[in-house]
Order: C-alpha cells, then structure tokens, then sequence
C-alpha cells in the first residue's frame, strides 16, 4: 500500500457512474498503465487491449476499475447537493464554456424526463404532465 493511500484495499468498480460508457471520468482520460490508484496505493500493470479509466477525487488518482466505488458514494451521499449547486453556478453564467456539456445533456434529459411523465400520465388516466421547459434553455445557447 501506497504511504499516503485513503482506504487500505480496493474499494471496487465504479456501478453507477456510465455517461457515454466513461465512468465519472472527470479527468477525461485513460491510460494503458502501469499506473497507481492513489486512493488505496495499487499499482496496476500495463495493459495491451484497454485502458484504465481514470479521474481525479480531492487531488488524488483514482483507477475507476479499483476504486471507482469512491465516487459512487459520493454521488449517493451528496449528489443532489451537487447538482444543485452546479445548477445555480450554471443560472449565473449560462453562456460560459464550463457548462457546454451539461447544455448537450440537458436538453436529452429533458427530452426523456417528459416521456416518462407523459407515460405516467397515461397510467394514471390524467390528460398531460408537462415538465418545466427546461429545453427551451437549451435551444438558445450561444
């Protein structure tokens, strides 16, 4: 184990963190190895066929495949409140370039999220259930 590891073994994979098949992937890269998982001090070996994914947690390297579980129960534990902040950061500065990633998701979000009442609406017997037009933010970017 690694001298300044957090968790003395793997934690395991990443279960929850997929957009585009890429984990959480904040760092927005992999590599072919050898490479350390900072967080429990692995040192993985190079591979021929894939790469690991990796991102970064609180300054540290994170191999996905060891100790992406990390992420997921931060995600479990605070990701509302992350998403509202980010949200709120967003509302202030809709044009700047940190948000060009959530503008393509959001309007497909939005897209699905107004299926899914639209069906419920059906099960439910009621006319409609519209959404707030979240898309319409989308649309207008520049």
């Amino acid at each position: 184990m690694a001298k300044n590891a957090m968790v003395k073994k793997p934690m395991g994979p990443s279960k929850l963190g997929s957009f585009g098949g890429s984990q959480w992937n904040n760092h927005h890269w992999g590599t072919d190895g050898p490479i350390l998982c900072e967080i429990c001090g692995t040192t993985h070996p190079e591979r021929k066929e894939e790469t690991y994914t990796v991102s970064i947690f609180l300054g540290h390297q994170v191999v996905e495949e060891c100790c992406g579980e990390i992420l997921d129960k931060i995600y479990q534990e605070s990701g509302e409140e992350f998403a509202i902040a980010f949200l709120e950061e967003f509302a202030q500065n809709p044009t700047s370039p940190r948000f060009s990633m959530l503008l393509v998701t959001l309007e497909e979000v939005c897209r699905k999220a107004q299926e899914v009442a639209e069906e419920t609406a059906k099960k439910l017997h009621v006319d409609h259930l519209r959404l707030a037009p979240v898309m319409e933010i989308t649309k207008k970017r520049v």
